[in-house]
């Protein structure tokens, strides 16, 4: 069996998942692509930084990244001029359902990296949707109890 017929199963597998349950699966995903390598690049760009406006401003400065700071300490657009996913550049996935898995590895390194925040991330664009880059829009709140059990679905 040729592996890109497994993948199109995988792909079908995804659709019939509810919203909740991709959220699930791909923030397992997301964690453990980003522990590969990346989460070090942000922790190093934090440890240097530690504020989220500067944090933004310096990524800026980083290749095939953009980032915009629409309202400071809160709200910020952050694109990605290229998928660097391999299983989309390898031609084996190009459901924009993928894209949740990118958004729950930014949650995972925001929320790794400032404990006393919480972040919601929205994908407003894809390069899977047709895009010509992603753009995530990064809303990012001060900690307190109502966000707290937010974070945890106590709601």
């Amino acid at each position: 069996m040729e592996l890109s017929n497994w993948f199109k199963g995988f792909e079908d597998g995804i659709a019939k998942l509810s919203e909740e349950q991709r959220e699930t699966f791909f923030r397992e995903c997301g964690r453990n692509c980003v522990q590969c390598g990346t989460l070090q690049v942000y922790k190093d760009l934090y440890e240097q930084v530690g504020d989220l406006d500067r944090f933004f401003a310096i990524a800026d400065e980083q290749p095939g990244v953009r980032c915009e700071t629409i309202e400071k300490g809160s709200v910020y657009n952050l694109y990605f001029i290229e998928c660097t996913c391999g299983l989309y550049k390898q031609g084996y996935v190009s459901t924009p359902l993928l894209c949740e898995c990118s958004k729950q590895s930014i949650l995972y390194v925001l929320q790794s990296l400032w404990k006393d925040r919480t972040f919601q991330v929205t994908i407003c664009e894809s390069i899977l949707r047709g895009s010509q880059h992603c753009k995530m829009r990064i809303e990012a709140a001060t900690l307190t109890l109502q966000n707290l059990k937010r974070k945890y679905r106590m709601e």
